[in-house]
């Protein structure tokens, strides 16, 4: 995989990634809840991103806890409703890609790169802080956004930590590739261990799993090893390495797969395999060539290392290509949603203080009463209406449940907040009319109960 991020150069010299905003989806958004405050929210959020962008190019990394916490805790409950919202996660998860994509080219474009074993000691740490410090930021916020921004930084941070590592071990192996003594005997004595048949690789000592396999796929891993041993003498750049590994891994595992699930199973097979192989020729390594142990349990390491760090990348590569592509599906299935009676959006006695319970407090029973005029009957099985969060009222203590009403029928769907004790009234399209009530009950959210009444209104 290939990092497709357009890229440009600061005047000293280093990578800087550019931030795209992504205007359509900006907009469609904007069409679907309100153009004021998802154009305010979007503006908001970018140039949050683009601050902590420009302090890490600064090197100012302590000032990022201030950003992070001052945008954070500065959001109306409003703005955090909206920004709760499934689409609006998917929309600010293709910023949050960017941000950290600018951030981990600034820190460490390329794990080669001459850096201090200090400088390396301290992105590690500053990625780390940096996700304590949006988690400290986000406590209290709705768990939709808590998970979404946890994922995203998760990533970041273990991205960060596998170039940190491979630069350590890089540093180490290009000193051995420098040292013509130590490169020979490592050369000489891989060849005997796979001449002499001392590397045990036979089908009995293959994981279970494998045993079934052709012996085409069983020589991929060896034709991997093998030319990279003949580079072993011929160079002292550790990327020429690399790269060969690199072009094994394109034409072994990324030009055979043809979908997502295929590539994950190609690069499962081969990561196991490629371990598998390593391990095996440590351990003749241990039994018969001690000398040159110390020079290949550092390669091994690196080589293992390298590939766990190129399927990985791919990997979060292609979930971030599958986000963009579920925003896409959100939008375009927005068509069908149900607008419902705007009074229910202003609940009374509703302070627009609130702060965020767990989902798990103080459970609810959500009543749904279908009313209407008409003797016509309505499937009521068909709807399903599902508990999203709690909210409350930090100046009255006033509970606020968010609830979702789906038809399956019409593959409609409405997005309700609604006050605790108090009834609320919703028109679909077709004209029918449903009132839900909702009461604290010591059971557990999960229970919903439908009850049809064809009472007036």
């Amino acid at each position: 995989c290939e990092n497709h991020s357009p890229m440009k150069t600061d005047p000293g010299g280093s990578p800087v990634s550019e931030f795209h905003r992504c205007p359509f989806w900006e907009q469609e958004l904007a069409k679907k809840y309100s153009y004021k405050m998802m154009a305010f929210l979007a503006d908001e959020y970018c140039n949050y991103c683009q601050d902590i962008l420009q302090n890490v190019r600064n090197q100012e990394l302590e000032r990022v806890e201030d950003l992070l916490t001052s945008f954070w805790k500065s959001l109306q409950q409003d703005t955090v409703m909206l920004m709760s919202l499934p689409d609006v996660c998917q929309l600010f998860k293709c910023y949050d890609v960017q941000l950290y994509k600018g951030i981990e080219d600034v820190l460490l474009h390329d794990f080669l790169e001459d850096v201090s074993i200090q400088y390396l000691k301290s992105v590690r740490l500053f990625s780390k802080k940096f996700k304590l410090w949006l988690l400290n930021a986000l406590e209290g916020f709705p768990a939709l956004l808590q998970i979404s921004k946890l994922k995203e930084v998760t990533v970041f941070v273990k991205r960060l930590r596998r170039k940190t590592y491979l630069s350590n071990m890089a540093k180490t192996m290009i000193m051995v590739l420098k040292n013509n003594r130590r490169v020979n005997i490592l050369k000489s004595d891989l060849h005997a261990i796979i001449s002499q048949g001392t590397l045990d690789v036979s089908r009995k000592t293959m994981p279970s799993n494998l045993n079934g396999a052709d012996d085409q796929e069983n020589n991929i891993e060896m034709k991997c090893l093998s030319s990279l041993i003949s580079l072993l003498g011929t160079s002292t750049d550790l990327s020429v390495f690399l790269n060969c590994l690199s072009s094994n891994l394109q034409a072994f595992v990324f030009q055979r797969s043809r979908s997502k699930e295929e590539f994950v199973k190609l690069a499962a097979s081969f990561q196991l395999r490629w371990n598998f192989l390593l391990t095996a020729v440590s351990k003749a390594m241990t039994l018969c060539h001690r000398d040159s142990f110390g020079s290949w349990h550092l390669f091994h390491l690196l080589l293992l290392e390298y590939v766990i760090h190129i399927l990985q990348s791919c990997i979060e590569e292609e979930e971030e290509e599958d986000s963009v592509g579920n925003l896409k599906e959100m939008l375009s299935d927005d068509q069908s949603l149900v607008q419902p009676d705007q009074a229910l959006f202003h609940p009374p006695d509703c302070s627009p203080t609130q702060e965020y319970e767990s989902p798990s407090v103080d459970p609810q029973r959500v009543l749904l009463k279908h009313t209407s005029q008409s003797r016509c009957t309505m499937d009521v099985n068909s709807l399903v209406l599902r508990v999203l969060g709690f909210l409350v009222d930090t100046t009255t203590g006033n509970k606020v449940i968010q609830v979702l009403l789906e038809d399956k029928s019409t593959e409609s769907a409405i997005k309700l907040s609604l006050p605790v004790g108090q009834e609320a009234l919703i028109t679909l399209k077709d004209g029918q009319k449903f009132m839900i009530h909702i009461s604290d009950v010591p059971q557990s959210s999960e229970n919903i109960y439908f009850r049809e009444n064809n009472a007036d209104m």
